[in-house]
């Protein structure tokens, strides 16, 4: 329990870091917080946090300890949210219990199923891991962009990045929105897909912000 317990609070320290908090309140939250002084004593002990005066920091290796339980978390959110289309009470529960559970194997081959995505559904960063380096030539993904896709593909829409705010709300006006199902008809001079009944036409940019799980290709 007290691994869980020091775990949840490098996470802390780094979410509050990364909201640009400053390192006073940093500690003032997890002084407040209801966690026993001595699990603090012990991180110290264990060289993850360094305190100086009123400010708290990361130390190297808690930096890298942290960074994993990140990434952890937020690819559990993507995989809970995106394939299993969880709402966001549901998912965010579950993927803190997961960041403590998953091993760097397991972490890897859900990045990869996933595609590598660079952000979680609340669009904070995931850290990559080794797997996002050498994907191109070693893992290729199961979670590919849309521009990636053969002509002919069936396929599942599993996340959508948009470049622009503005540009999630015609998609999902045109029905193009996660869990729903696309049939890739032709790639040039544009995208054009089927959903059900409709035939919409996309431009190249937005088609690559598009992630899909192939069901089949014909």
């Amino acid at each position: 329990m007290q691994q869980r317990e020091i775990e949840e609070l490098l996470e802390l320290i780094w979410t509050l870091r990364e909201d640009k908090i400053s390192e006073k309140k940093i500690l003032l939250d997890l002084t407040t917080e209801k966690n026993p002084e001595n699990i603090l004593e012990k991180m110290k002990k264990d060289s993850l946090i360094v305190q100086k005066g009123e400010n708290i920091f990361l130390s190297d290796s808690g930096e890298v300890y942290a960074e994993k339980i990140i990434r952890r978390h937020r690819l559990a959110e993507r995989l809970f949210k995106d394939v299993f289309s969880m709402d966001e009470s549901h998912y965010e529960k579950e993927a803190c219990t997961w960041e403590h559970m998953l091993s760097s194997e397991v972490t890897d081959n859900v990045c990869a199923f996933l595609g590598h995505p660079r952000v979680c559904p609340h669009n904070k960063p995931i850290p990559p891991g080794e797997c996002c380096k050498k994907y191109k030539k070693e893992m290729p993904p199961l979670v590919l962009p849309l521009i990636a896709a053969e002509i002919g593909t069936d396929a599942k829409i599993v996340y959508i990045l948009p470049s622009l705010k503005l540009r999630l709300s015609k998609l999902t006006n045109l029905g193009i929105i996660p869990g729903n199902i696309i049939h890739l008809k032709q790639k040039s001079p544009a995208f054009v897909i089927s959903i059900e009944e409709s035939t919409i036409a996309i431009d190249k940019e937005v088609a690559g912000e598009i992630f899909i799980l192939k069901t089949n290709s014909k």
